[in-house]
C-alpha cells in the first residue's frame, strides 16, 4: 500500500491526524534511506508523550495494514491485471512488468486523491506532518532504527544528518502538492514511475514509451475506482 492510503486508513481507523501522518512514515523513510525500516520489536519507553503514543501507533498500523493489503484479493487482482497488461503493451521498457506492484499501489492512491478531492485531502496531509514534525517524528525514527543499528550512539547518529534532511524535503515536497496531484492520472503516474525507475538506473521513458503508458495508465481509472471502493469496505480497522 502507497504511503496517502496508509495515511487515510490509520486517521480513520485511530481517529488522529498526526498518527495518519505517522503511518506514512515507514514508506518516506526508505524514499530518505533505503535502510530506515521498521522494527518488528522496537525498545519502546514506558511511559510515552502522547503525540509520539500517537506516531508509534501510526507506526504500526502501517505495518499491520501492509501484512493484509498484500494477501488481499483487492491487491493481488489488480497487481496481476496491471502486471498482464504491461506485458501486453510491448512498450519496449525493460522489466517494466516488474513493476506492477509499485504502479498499482500508486493507482489506488490516485483513486483516494479523485474520490476526497486534491485541495481537501492536501489540508489533511499538511496537518499530520505539522502535527508529527520534529520531536515526535524524531523518536520515531530512534526507536525504531537509529537506536538500535550500532552500539555506539555516535555510530548510529553517524549519517542521521543526511536522512532528516532528505525526508526534510521529501515531506516538503508532499506538501507542496504537485507530486500528490500526478497520482490522479497517467500522465502523473508515469512521470513517478520513471523517479522509480531511475532508482534501480533505469533510463528515463521515451516520448513515445511515456504517452502509450500514460494512456494505458488512463484506462484504469474506473477499475482503480472500483478497487478503493472495496478497500475501504474490506480493510479491517484493526488489522493484526
Amino acid at each position: 500500500m502507497n504511503f496517502l492510503l496508509h495515511r487515510h486508513l490509520a486517521a480513520r481507523d485511530l481517529g488522529s491526524v498526526a498518527a495518519g501522518a505517522a503511518a506514512m512514515l515507514p514508506d518516506l523513510w526508505r524514499m530518505a534511506d533505503r535502510r530506515v525500516r521498521p522494527s518488528r520489536a522496537p525498545d519502546r519507553p514506558d511511559a510515552l508523550p502522547p503525540c509520539l503514543a500517537e506516531v508509534l501507533a501510526g507506526i504500526d498500523h502501517h505495518v499491520a495494514v501492509d501484512r493484509w493489503f498484500h494477501a488481499a484479493p483487492v491487491f493481488v487482482e489488480g497487481e496481476r491485471r496491471l502486471s498482464e497488461a504491461l506485458r501486453g503493451a510491448a512498450l519496449g521498457a525493460p522489466r517494466l512488468a516488474l513493476f506492477a506492484h509499485v504502479l498499482w499501489e500508486m493507482c489506488l492512491d490516485g483513486a483516494l486523491v479523485r474520490r476526497i478531492g486534491l485541495a481537501p485531502l492536501l489540508d489533511d496531509l499538511r496537518a499530520g506532518l505539522t502535527a508529527i514534525a520534529g520531536a515526535p517524528a524524531d523518536s520515531a525514527a530512534s526507536i525504531h532504527h537509529f537506536h538500535r543499528r550500532a552500539p555506539s550512539p555516535a555510530a548510529s547518529l553517524a549519517d542521521r544528518p543526511a536522512f532528516e534532511a532528505r525526508l526534510r524535503h521529501i515531506c516538503d515536497e508532499l506538501a507542496r502538492g504537485p507530486w500528490i496531484a500526478g497520482y490522479q492520472h497517467g500522465a502523473g503516474l508515469t512521470l513517478r514511475l520513471s523517479g522509480v525507475r531511475s532508482r534501480f538506473g533505469m533510463p528515463p521513458f521515451t516520448p513515445s514509451q511515456h504517452a502509450h503508458l500514460a494512456a494505458l495508465l488512463d484506462n484504469l481509472t474506473a477499475p482503480a475506482d472500483d478497487a478503493l471502493d472495496d478497500l475501504l469496505r474490506t480493510a479491517p480497522p484493526r488489522p493484526s
